[in-house]
């Protein structure tokens, strides 16, 4: 019998694999990483997309939360190496996930209470540091948990299964974004954010039990040198060898990521102050592109499996004029028309990257290789924010646009140059 994570009859409508001919024990933990994926989206969705205009709520200024997603992708570079190597060392992956899940969502406590602080200033730099927080300690976990997730889904399953698991995230974030900003207008500020907060990290916990079920990877004992077993000296200075699909996809992905985060972390400032759009109308367009996203990977699931993960992402050729085109936007229905372009496009791009890189990565020292790109592209991502920061104090926020079109092309163009779909031979083995 199937073990799945919600009746048959919906969960293979969302794109769930027949999973009937696996071992009881991977089937569960297939069904335990499904929903912790589900609960994980509700939580985060009630959050996720506010954090910008709870800033700008408290007071915050474009070049506060230009700093903030520099140091987002800053901390994530720093944490991550020292995340994977611990994860290898250990052996305990799902370990290293959950002790930075909890971390990280204790920072949603940290933000709540930031505005009982006397002092506005005091109040946006409290929630500018938790939130550097908690993406640090996220990134503490990220390269364990791609790790684990290559040895979790069977090789012939990954598309329809992540594909599956991206949609109930979105259907989640669909129900959850709007909800969200309804109580904040409902409530007004800061209390909707503190309510929206307090909510995530109840449910948060849910998701935490869920992943918490997963098995974990068992340590490789390392064996003790001894005088009758002689090892081959390793040559000094020896290293990871890094294969070409890996390195030709992290370059390509870093120079993507660079030219999106100049103008990503100002989108919903620009509909804020620019447009003068209300909390909940800039929900509803966000839970707009969720809606068109959901549909998207509904259709690119079978067409990956079939086709491959860099045939799938020629969807994303429309990446590079999303910022272009809200740099024109003058009322709300040209917003949701762009919005329909984006979703199409970085659905089409996030499908393919996701199985591109565990296709790319070897199965030893997985979470050193997951680290290295992760460490790379944050790096390349962290200075976006601040460049995009310092064009919108500085000569407005459509220059700040069309530089991020251009770095965006750029970084598609290397892409579809460069990189090439691993040999199946190559690829990951099913665990």
């Amino acid at each position: 019998m199937e073990k799945l994570p919600l009746p048959g009859g919906i969960a293979h409508r969302l794109g769930y694999p027949r999973v009937a001919d696996l071992p009881e024990a991977q089937q569960n933990s297939l069904r335990f990483f499904w929903l912790d994926g589900l609960f994980a989206s509700l939580s985060g969705a009630l959050v996720d997309s506010y954090y910008t205009l709870y800033l700008l709520a408290l007071g915050a200024t474009s070049g506060q939360i230009g700093l903030a997603n520099t140091l987002l992708q800053l901390a994530g570079a720093v944490i991550s190496v020292p995340g994977a190597l611990l994860a290898e060392r250990t052996g305990r992956y799902k370990l290293v996930v959950l002790s930075g899940g909890v971390l990280s969502r204790l920072m949603w406590l940290v933000m709540m209470i930031a505005p009982w602080l006397p002092g506005d200033t005091r109040a946006v730099w409290l929630v500018l540091i938790a939130w550097v927080a908690m993406s640090a300690f996220a990134a503490l976990g990220g390269p364990a948990w791609t790790a684990l997730s290559a040895d979790l889904v069977p090789l012939r399953l990954r598309g329809e299964y992540f594909a599956s698991r991206n949609i109930v995230i979105s259907l989640a974030r669909l129900a959850t974004i709007p909800v969200a900003g309804l109580i904040i207008n409902l409530i007004g500020s800061p209390g909707g954010y503190q309510l929206n907060l307090a909510l995530a990290l109840g449910i948060g916990a849910i998701s935490v039990y869920y992943y918490s079920r997963l098995p974990e990877r068992p340590p490789v004992p390392r064996p003790r040198p001894s005088a009758a077993v002689t090892r081959p000296a390793q040559p000094k200075g020896a290293r990871l060898a890094l294969p070409r699909e890996y390195v030709t996809f992290t370059t390509a992905h870093a120079v993507l990521m660079f030219g999106a985060t100049i103008a990503g972390p100002f989108f919903q400032v620009f509909q804020s102050k620019q447009l003068g759009f209300d909390v909940g109308t800039i929900g509803l367009i966000t839970t707009f592109n969720g809606l068109i996203g959901l549909v998207a990977m509904r259709l690119f699931g079978p067409w990956q499996d079939r086709r491959g993960n860099t045939w799938i992402m020629r969807f994303s050729v429309g990446i590079p004029l999303i910022p272009l085109l809200w740099s024109g936007v003058t009322q709300l229905w040209q917003g949701f028309l762009i919005e329909i372009i984006s979703a199409v496009a970085w659905a089409g791009y996030n499908m393919g990257a996701f199985n591109l890189l565990l296709a790319a990565t070897p199965d030893e020292n997985r979470p050193r290789y997951i680290a290295i790109h992760s460490t790379i592209v944050a790096l390349a991502a962290a200075v976006g924010p601040a460049i995009g920061g310092w064009l919108v104090e500085t000569v407005g926020f459509a220059p700040m646009f069309h530089l991020s079109g251009v770095l965006r092309a750029v970084g598609l163009i290397v892409f579809f140059a460069l990189v090439r779909e691993p040999k199946v031979g190559g690829a990951p083995a099913a665990k």
